[in-house]
């Protein structure tokens, strides 16, 4: 019995040492893998990031070029009809009507909007009126007559 016991206790320390040394072995091959992959993977995502930053920065900016140049275009096109409408009415009635329609929409494209005036709040109550009591007295729709009691009801 003693060498049976003696042959499970060393096949047993045998199974555990080797199972130690495989999950250690695993753990220090992978681990070294997984941290190369992993940086790998963030430099991928940051060169990505960069590049969908300087997209973006590349549109704005072509943006802003084309509304440029389509707002000087408006104002060349706005510049030749005010001339052209000036040199080819020869009715002095046209033409004042075309020189008050210019100039109303120079006016308007120009100068800034006009700031809203500032109204009154509105009130949660309604105003006093003369003699009477407002909404925020504390007897206010109080009626203070007592009903007497019915004579018809006692007698």
């Amino acid at each position: 019995m003693e060498i049976s016991n003696l042959l499970w206790t060393v096949g047993g320390v045998a199974f555990l040492t080797g199972l130690v040394m495989g999950v250690v072995l695993y753990h220090l091959l992978a681990d070294g893998h997984s941290e190369k992959n992993s940086r790998a993977r963030i430099a991928e995502l940051e060169a990505e990031l960069k590049n969908y930053q300087n997209k973006v920065a590349d549109h704005f900016s072509t943006t802003a070029h084309l509304v440029n140049h389509l707002t000087e275009t408006y104002r060349d096109v706005h510049e030749h009809l005010a001339t052209s409408a000036g040199e080819l009415c020869a009715d002095e009635l046209t033409r004042s009507r075309l020189n008050d329609a210019l100039l109303s929409s120079q006016a308007i494209s120009r100068t800034p909007p006009a700031t809203p005036a500032l109204a009154e709040q509105p009130k949660d109550y309604a105003p006093k009126e003369g003699d009477t009591e407002g909404t925020l007295s504390e007897n206010f729709s109080i009626n203070d007559k007592r009903k007497e009691p019915d004579k018809d009801a006692s007698a």
